[in-house]
């Protein structure tokens, strides 16, 4: 660990339960400690820091309200850099961001910024902006957001990093499908075709209950709604009458896998989505997908998969018809993502973790 290259990580939000993409990050930090002196940031946790005993070197960043969060946390990361370490690596934190990028730039210092999204589409400019201007690279998932980065925060492309997602292909194995239906109360025979999101508009929750209504007259296909959000009530509203769609709500992460493994296919009509993890989640557990051209999708999908890229709730629609009467075309879709998935994978990611450095 002595000869390792000193870094201190970021991390907003810390907590097992969490049903978000943040989850991931936990034992991908873990895993990561190995190759650094790792000094490990964490605004804000709902869950015991224990979980990172065998990370050196762990500070607890407990954010007050008001002036006092502003100052504590600049004082905290001078106090690291003072201490050695050159390089910062922040994960969203907008504060951490700016008080990191003050301190780097006087003390010849590097910030890595991480984030992941077409956020000029929802106004998210200004202050982002300024962010983006401040550090000293943008860390983003895939190269379709790099125009889009550039463009729209007047930033140069020779400042934008590329660093995939991942997910540890050994979650997805050996998982139990008959307990999980006794779980949450499904039946076995049904083709589960499977969303897990957050419910907002720009996820496309809103294109829900038009697409399962070309399926309302096939009681073999049922639709799985997961996630929580502004859209809960609109949604429940939406599908009140629809007797193929099951609302199941927040679900945490760590859960994820087993829904995955006992549906059919998985659908995702975002109309933002920077690297959706949840493809990968998809792709782990054998499970072909329905998605609309967004983002960094087609980027990560096979060619095969891309042929069920599609735009709007319609084409959603008979896209999702197409792969479940076709087996021939199912089995190749399950067959190509679980080989895609491979390089995104925890192990392979780390590596180009540390290359970033």
């Amino acid at each position: 660990m002595a000869n390792n290259k000193k870094l201190c990580y970021i991390l907003p939000f810390f907590d097992l339960e969490t049903d978000t993409h943040y989850f991931y990050l936990y034992d991908f930090i873990k895993r990561v400690a190995d190759d650094f002196e790792l000094t490990l940031l964490i605004e804000k946790s709902n869950s015991d820091i224990k979980f990172f005993d065998n990370v050196k070197n762990i500070k607890v960043q407990k954010f007050n309200s008001g002036l006092w969060r502003i100052l504590e946390n600049f004082w905290l990361i001078l106090f690291i850099r003072l201490g050695g370490t050159r390089d910062f690596y922040i994960h969203y934190s907008q504060i951490s961001a700016i008080s990191a990028s003050l301190i780097a730039r006087l003390t010849g210092g590097r910030t890595f910024y991480w984030n992941c999204g077409m956020m000029w589409l929802f106004g998210e400019k200004r202050l982002l902006g300024l962010i983006l201007k401040m550090v000293t690279y943008l860390v983003t998932g895939v190269q379709a957001l790099v125009d889009g980065y550039s463009q729209h925060y007047q930033i140069t492309k020779d400042k934008i990093k590329i660093m995939p997602n991942w997910v540890d292909l050994h979650r997805f194995e050996d998982i139990q499908n008959d307990e999980l239906l006794s779980k949450y109360a499904l039946e076995p025979g049904i083709s589960y075709v499977l969303f897990v999101h957050r419910l907002a508009k720009r996820k496309g929750v809103h294109y829900i209950a038009s697409i399962a209504k070309q399926f309302a007259g096939q009681p073999n296909i049922k639709f799985l709604i997961v996630g929580d959000g502004p859209y809960r009530q609109e949604l429940a509203q939406d599908i009140k009458d629809l007797n193929n769609v099951i609302l199941l709500g927040k679900i945490a992460n760590k859960d994820i896998p087993g829904l995955m493994k006992i549906s059919k296919l998985f659908f995702m009509p975002s109309e933002e989505e920077g690297f959706p993890r949840v493809l990968l989640e998809a792709m782990a557990s054998g499970l072909p997908y329905v998605a609309f051209d967004i983002g960094g999708v087609r980027e990560i999908s096979t060619p095969e998969q891309q042929l069920y890229i599609v735009d709007g709730p319609a084409n959603m629609a008979v896209a999702i018809g197409d792969i479940l009467k076709d087996q021939s075309v199912y089995d190749k879709l399950r067959e190509v993502n679980l080989v895609q998935v491979r390089q995104f994978d925890i192990m392979v990611v780390k590596n180009n973790f540390k290359d970033l450095f």
